[in-house]
């Protein structure tokens, strides 16, 4: 099935996927919370961390639960960035309320990066009235920024109104934790990836997905390549890293 406000396909983060130690447990607990409608009447939901913590698998979670319950077109997910360039390239007024409108009947509704339309007056202006229509018939919103409230940038109506719900920090996991992400993203690949280098990288790699998944991507291919089984030595070759010696 088609879906008429496509969530992030290529994905599946889930709560059961999701790494969760006592830096970030409770926070996982809330969204849980969130997404099934048992907060108290709350329906926004901004998260901040840092990149790499796990605030858009928390979001698309999120989404599949509600999806679950109300349908596949009813969730929706936009990205920040995304929203400052309907904004940008919209010509006329009814342009960019035909780009924006299509999220506004959303049962839930995930804008990830928020931070993109900080400084952009009119972009924030449609992330306040999505947060309007989307709440205000009945459905949940939900962001992901990276800074805490006290050093958001945001016009001070929109900041009001992602601080009328729930405001949560996703807090990075520990590197024990981070150990076993590492090693679940690599067991899905298909490759076999031992405890020591596992922990090697930790302390090689940024935290984003996005390094990691490149790091595991190319020592996968010169594996492959070399005919050889994943070790240090190896690890260090495909990265580029011979001369380290730690």
């Amino acid at each position: 099935m088609q879906l008429k406000f496509p969530f992030p396909s290529t994905r599946e983060d889930s709560f059961k996927n999701f790494q969760v130690d006592g830096r970030n447990d409770e926070t996982v607990k809330f969204c849980k919370s969130f997404a099934k409608g048992e907060t108290a009447g709350n329906r926004s939901l901004v998260l901040y961390g840092q990149p790499g913590a796990g605030k858009t698998h928390l979001l698309i979670a999120m989404g599949s639960i509600v999806r679950k319950k109300a349908g596949e077109a009813s969730v929706c997910y936009v990205s920040g960035a995304d929203i400052r360039q309907k904004v940008a390239t919209s010509k006329t007024y009814e342009e960019l309320k035909e780009q924006i409108g299509k999220y506004e009947g959303a049962v839930f509704l995930a804008v990830d990066d928020l931070d993109a339309v900080e400084g952009d007056q009119e972009a924030q202006d449609q992330v306040f009235h999505l947060y309007n229509a989307v709440t205000g018939n009945g459905g949940w919103f939900a962001a992901a920024v990276t800074e805490p409230p006290a050093v958001w940038n945001f016009s001070s109506w929109l900041a009001t109104r992602l601080l009328w719900g729930l405001v949560l920090p996703v807090n990075p996991v520990g590197d024990e934790s981070r150990v076993e992400v590492l090693k679940r993203v690599s067991a899905g690949m298909g490759l076999s990836l031992p405890d020591n280098v596992a922990k090697w990288l930790i302390t090689r790699l940024p935290r984003d997905p996005a390094s990691q998944m490149k790091a595991l991507e190319l020592i996968d291919r010169h594996s492959l390549s070399a005919g050889r089984k994943v070790s240090l030595p190896l690890a260090r070759e495909a990265l580029g890293l011979t001369g380290d010696e730690t």
